[in-house]
């Protein structure tokens, strides 16, 4: 019997050649997409769970009420990880974990590598194997170990293990010995390293090893499996309390309002597995979870699409082969016998779909990972896990949009059907609610296109407040100190005719090509309240270089010695500060050093438009060294320019890769999220245009063939083509137009919370949703034409024969 029903099957999608493609098509585009997709979903929510002990490891991070608002902040100082550890027994595993760059040197060889310094713990409590050398590494301060890649870039086919290698250290060069080489970590591993050694062979940590108000680095603790993080959380307020009393002491004042159970102040534990989709905490590579979700609500809308597409056609065709579902009855069919032989049908369809595009995305997925930048592999297909998603997925989709037809027609009254009364009433309503959704989704998808392209526009072409087209930040982390590469190039560009100005920061503006973004913060107190900016360490002729403007006072100047305990700050600082004549005033930044204050900047966006411009204080102090090389050029030959800082970089750093770029590139990088998010949207609105119109063409065939008698008298009585093709298109634009209506709020409300991400947005207009909407119109009416005009030319006396 089973045999039966797939053999019939197979003979009438071979009959209905047209609708069977129509179907197989649309679910195979839906099917790829969608698996493409949720791949990327998948991939992103499983970093760090590779990890043994995953579930047992937190990342810890202070949960703070300032006066304004909540403050959440990971870096830790370095007393705290040693002090817990060894007053709760809870913490099985802990390590301090701060990153870096440094030059390694072996023999006459150097290269830039990537320096990490974490304790003794850390490779108990992570899962990077260990692949030759010492398994429990760092356990003393002299050893190093290094990433595989990196132990073939210094030794090539030596032995490692054992080698005494040199490390660049405040211009010094220090000896470590080689005690492991681990392998290389994985894609989805918030962590990454090339050379690792002990926390305590910081340059600086001697000074601060002992102070709780100096933040710098992540902490991350094991507990016991028996401990839960909320148990724990508990359990070390006691310890805050004790050790942050002026902290707390410092919001209590300034009137900050309390959290919920009364603290002003917290250490809070973030799960390991959660950290890369968190954000506000786990900063580097992490991503919005919400981005994840509306990855997958895109996957689903587009599924439901094409099963739309699927359910519309089989409910239409089934209709046109009434006589056959009468004539089984009649013959002894009972209602599952008939409903087995339409879903067989439907499972032959989704089957078939579903083979075609785990073969497509298999193929596609090496375009997919370029077109969108995803992180996602083709040895995720060989998960079986993976496979037992897939399989649920096909089979629940296979029960929606083919159980549901053939329920219909199982029910259908058998006397009526052979008396050709049958009503179609109720599945026109049902075929016009489902066209009306699909064209819903489309026209949100486009809404939601349309939007966030202008937001990346404006964004990219909002002025910021500094020369972001002429200037060319290059990271200055290379085999030397980078206050001296700084002065070398400054000696070496003074020569070239197209460079004007040469200076250096600390914190890159924008996202330079070394993938670095930094902010540093720094609070004291002023006249009993707390005042806090962003701090940044900059070089002479910065003003100059950025074309900044001073709106009171004087940049640095080589002409004041006094300069080097002088500061520079904004306008938002300026109303921080809340005084009338703040040029020459003293900031009481350290007691034994106040900081004289000798001019103030207009504001101008040295983080991305999503955040708005925060207080800022520009130093000459050695202790926020030069991390970039500014080089402004005169905008007449950009390119030649950036070959002539190449060139120059070259001669001072032959060893070290030149990296820089211009910073309207750096300004444009910070926005990839909302590229990626726009490229998504638009693909996601094409396709669901494109399914939606194969579904309305596949309508329109099956409408025009059940009216060809209807058509033909019209055209005998005197009908015009256009007058067809209006009876035709008229109640599916009607459809459209009020798909247009529904999706219009929807799409409002979803970007302009969207939109609240941002400090600076646009505001959204009513025209957006009328473009939308006409162009949905346009697209409809084209499709519907297509085949209404053929219709409406056929020669009446053929088609009123045929009937």
């Amino acid at each position: 019997m089973l045999k039966n029903y797939f053999k019939t099957a197979w003979r009438n999608l071979w009959k209905h050649k047209t609708d069977s493609f129509i179907n197989i098509i649309g679910l195979c585009v839906a099917f790829s997409s969608a698996l493409l997709l949720l791949l990327s979903v998948s991939y992103e929510f499983s970093y760090d769970k590779f990890h043994t002990n995953a579930k047992d490891i937190y990342h810890l991070y202070f949960h703070k009420q300032r006066v304004k608002g909540e403050e959440l902040n990971s870096s830790m100082p370095a007393p705290l990880m040693p002090t817990m550890k060894s007053q709760y027994g809870d913490v099985k595993y802990a390590t301090r974990y701060a990153g870096g760059g440094t030059t390694i040197r072996y023999k006459d060889k150097k290269i830039s590598q990537s320096l990490d310094f974490v304790d003794a713990d850390f490779f108990k409590m992570f899962s990077f194997p260990v692949i030759d050398g010492n398994k429990a590494p760092l356990q003393n301060l002299d050893e190093i170990v290094l990433r595989k890649g990196t132990a073939k870039a210094v030794f090539g086919n030596e032995e490692p293990v054992g080698k005494v290698i040199e490390i660049e250290q405040n211009n010094n060069w220090k000896p470590f010995t080689v005690s492991a080489v681990v392998d290389d970590f994985p894609d989805n591993s918030s962590i990454t390293y090339d050379a690792i050694t002990r926390f305590e062979n910081l340059s600086f940590y001697k000074e601060v090893s002992d102070q709780w108000n100096s933040n710098f680095h992540d902490v991350y603790v094991q507990l016991n499996s028996s401990v839960s993080p909320k148990q724990f959380e508990t359990k070390i307020k006691p310890f805050t309390e004790k050790y942050f009393a002026e902290d707390i002491s410092h919001f209590k004042r300034d009137g900050a309002v309390p959290m919920k159970d009364g603290s002003f102040m917290k250490i809070a534990l973030q799960p390991l597995t959660v950290m890369h989709t968190d954000p506000e905490i786990g900063g580097g590579d992490s991503i919005n979870r919400s981005y994840l979700y509306l990855l997958v609500a895109i996957a689903i809308l587009i599924i439901a699409i094409a099963c739309i597409n699927f359910i519309n056609l089989s409910i239409g065709k089934s209709f046109t082969r009434s006589k056959e579902i009468g004539l089984r009855k009649t013959m002894g069919a009972l209602k599952n016998h008939v409903a087995l032989q339409f879903w067989a049908e439907a499972l032959l369809i989704c089957f078939m779909a579903f083979v075609i595009s785990c073969i497509a995305s298999y193929l596609l997925l090496p375009e997919y990972k370029l077109l969108f930048a995803m992180h996602v592999q083709r040895n995720m297909l060989q998960s079986p896990m993976v496979w037992v998603f897939i399989v649920l997925g096909f089979l629940i989709i296979t029960v929606i949009a083919g159980g549901y037809p053939a329920w219909l027609m199982a029910r259908l009254n058998v006397v009526e059907v052979l008396k050709g009364k049958m009503t179609m009433s109720r599945s026109n309503r049902l075929r016009n609610g489902l066209i009306t959704f699909q064209f819903i989704i489309a026209v949100l998808l486009i809404s939601c296109t349309i939007i966030s392209w202008q937001q990346i526009h404006y964004l990219r072409t909002k002025p910021v407040g500094y020369n972001t087209s002429q200037v060319i930040s290059v990271p200055a982390n290379s085999e030397m100190d980078p206050t001296q590469a700084l002065q070398l190039m400054r000696n070496k560009l003074a020569s070239v005719a197209s460079v004007e100005n040469v200076s250096g920061i600390y914190d890159n503006l924008g996202r330079g090509t070394d993938g670095s973004s930094r902010t540093s913060v720094l609070t004291f107190d002023y006249k009993n309240r707390e005042i806090k900016s962003n701090w940044m360490g900059v070089s002479y002729d910065l003003v100059k270089t950025l074309d900044l403007k001073l709106v009171d006072g004087r940049d640095f100047s080589t002409a004041f010695a006094t300069d080097s305990s002088a500061v520079l700050i904004n306008e938002e600082m300026a109303k921080e500060i809340g005084e009338k004549n703040i040029v020459g005033m003293k900031l009481p930044v350290d007691s034994a050093k106040p900081l004289t204050v000798i001019g103030i900047l207009k504001n101008f966006n040295f983080k991305s438009l999503r955040q708005k411009i925060d207080p800022l204080t520009l130093v000459l102090d050695k202790n926020f060294g030069i991390n970039y090389i500014l080089v402004k050029v005169k905008p007449n030959n950009l390119q030649a320019s950036m070959d002539a800082v190449k060139a120059a970089w070259k001669t001072i750093a032959p060893n070290s890769e030149f990296q820089g770029s211009f910073l309207d590139e750096n300004v444009n990088r910070q926005y990839k999220r909302e590229e990626k998010l726009m490229q998504i949207f638009t693909t996601g609105a094409v396709i669901a245009i494109v399914l939606s119109c194969l579904g309305l063409l596949a309508m329109v065939i099956l409408i025009i063939s059940q009216r060809t008698k209807e058509i033909g008298i019209r055209k005998v009585l005197g009908a015009s083509v256009g007058s067809i093709v209006a009876l035709v298109a008229k109640d599916f634009l009607i459809l459209v137009l009020v798909a247009t209506v529904i999706a219009s709020p929807i799409a409002w409300y979803a970007m302009n919370q969207w939109l609240q991400s941002f400090a600076y947005r646009i505001s959204i207009g009513w025209y957006i949703f009328l473009a939308a909407g006409i162009l949905s119109i346009i697209i409809a009416l084209i499709t519907i034409s297509i085949q209404a005009i053929k219709a409406a030319l056929m020669n009446p006396v053929k088609s009123l024969r045929s009937e």
